[in-house]
């Protein structure tokens, strides 16, 4: 097996000659204690993309990205109940998000932060999900990480052959976004309240969040939203005044830790431009998984383009949603087919045709038909390719480029990669190694 064509050819070269001088064993302990963060492993040593990959990547991902977010609005236009009810989603949770994206703000917060996942294959990247959130996976990740990288022996090695490590700017990006989004309400700097809403959350990327929001000359305080005091005049956390509200939870944290009373109180109070409330419900809609089978329902076929259509061909597998009139056909295509809840995250419930049996299957496709609390949608299983990434052991890796597309633009690329296994996602949950895009110059 050759080195996968999207490296550099010059980084795979310098990496072997590099491990055989012996210093990769030192520098790879010294970048691990560097960017140590608990229950992730992250790459070593560090892979460097060339400069077709670097662009097929972020084109892809801002297509696919503008195409399902424009999507619904394009079929449904302002009838949010006509698309939550394609989305099948439960009575009381649309009732809430429904309310946040009729707030122009909150609206306009909803799809400031995306991230598709796009696996490897041997037929290109295939679109497995869009992730829309304000708390997506990889922010953590991509800036500590080139940072890690940029100080490691090996970028020392190949500053010495004239290669310098570059990497995307992902928390300029990420800021510049999030300042655009809130609003100052007094005289000292602005505070960022950023909310957790499970008590045993530990979440190990906080440090550099809060590094982050430091070095723009904010303010940040940390705590659960159930914390916060919410009055007409003003939010507050300890006494101080709250600006803005940055949610680092789920819907499905919101559904389970927080009250909708709560999550009410402050859309109402950054509609009246007391707080901004920047992590509402708002997103949940656009985060969910049966969007994507709008693009292959024959109802909706002339609201594509010619070019758009050739864009799902080649980089969305066929997605349709779990219905009483789809069962069949869903029991019928279990060796091509991998069954997921519409609004889950992080590989959760994901259930691989080609790997259970077919009693298994049809029970499994028949409870969740009957499930109240969540709608599910059957997608072609994408095979990831199995590609050679230098330094690892097996070199054999199944790898995710998860473009991070922060107010229409790509801000960094979250990378993870995992051994091959047959009925698992590569994240980080399950064991995969995570990393930000860099390339050379």
């Amino acid at each position: 097996m050759s080195a996968w064509s999207w490296l550099d050819p010059r980084a795979v070269a310098a990496w072997t000659d590099f491990a055989a001088s012996g210093e990769a064993e030192a520098d790879r302990k010294e970048f691990t204690e560097r960017i140590h963060r608990q229950g992730w492993t992250h790459m070593y040593p560090p892979q460097f993309f060339g400069a077709r990959a670097s662009e097929e990547m972020s084109a892809v991902a801002l297509r696919l990205s503008e195409l399902i977010s424009s999507l619904p609005g394009r079929i449904f236009g302002d009838d949010l109940d006509a698309w939550v009810s394609y989305l099948g989603v439960p009575a009381d949770d649309a009732q809430l998000m429904c309310e946040a994206l009729r707030r122009p703000h909150l609206a306009r917060v909803a799809t400031a932060f995306m991230r598709p996942d796009l696996v490897v294959t041997d037929q290109g990247l295939q679109l497995v999900e869009l992730n829309v959130a304000t708390s997506l996976g990889g922010l953590s990740t991509c800036a500590p990480y080139t940072a890690a990288t940029r100080d490691s022996g090996y970028a020392g090695f190949l500053k010495a052959r004239g290669l310098a490590v570059r990497g995307f700017d992902t928390s300029k990006a990420w800021l510049d976004v999030f300042g655009s989004l809130v609003e100052r309400h007094g005289d000292g700097p602005l505070h960022v309240f950023e909310a957790t809403a499970d008590p045993a959350d530990i979440d190990s990327g906080r440090r550099f969040f809060v590094d982050m929001v430091r070095s723009a000359g904010y303010e940040v305080s940390c705590g659960l939203v159930h914390d916060l005091e919410a009055t007409d005049e003003g939010v507050y956390f300890e006494g101080r005044r709250v600006d803005a509200i940055f949610t680092a939870y789920t819907w499905h944290e919101t559904k389970h830790f927080v009250p909708p009373a709560l999550t009410r109180r402050l859309m109402e109070l950054d509609t009246a431009g007391v707080v901004s409330f920047i992590g509402s419900p708002a997103a949940a809609l656009y985060d969910n998984k049966a969007n994507l089978a709008l693009l292959f329902d024959e109802e909706f076929a002339d609201v594509l383009s010619r070019e758009e259509l050739a864009l799902v061909e080649a980089h969305v597998p066929e997605t349709f949603r779990l219905r009483a009139e789809t069962l069949d056909r869903a029991i019928a295509g279990r060796d091509t087919l991998v069954c997921k809840p519409s609004s889950a995250y992080g590989g959760k419930d994901l259930v691989f045709g080609p790997t259970t049996d077919a009693t298994r299957w049809r029970t499994v496709l028949t409870e969740r038909l009957q499930d109240p609390t969540e709608c599910y949608v059957l997608q072609r299983h994408v095979p990831p390719a199995v590609v050679e990434l230098p330094g690892t052991s097996p070199s054999g890796r199944e790898v995710v480029l998860a473009p991070l597309v922060f107010g229409g633009s790509v801000a960094g690329v979250f990378v993870r990669q995992a051994v091959p296994r047959p009925a698992s996602a590569i994240n980080a949950s399950s064991g995969a190694e995570s990393a930000g895009a860099l390339w050379l110059a």
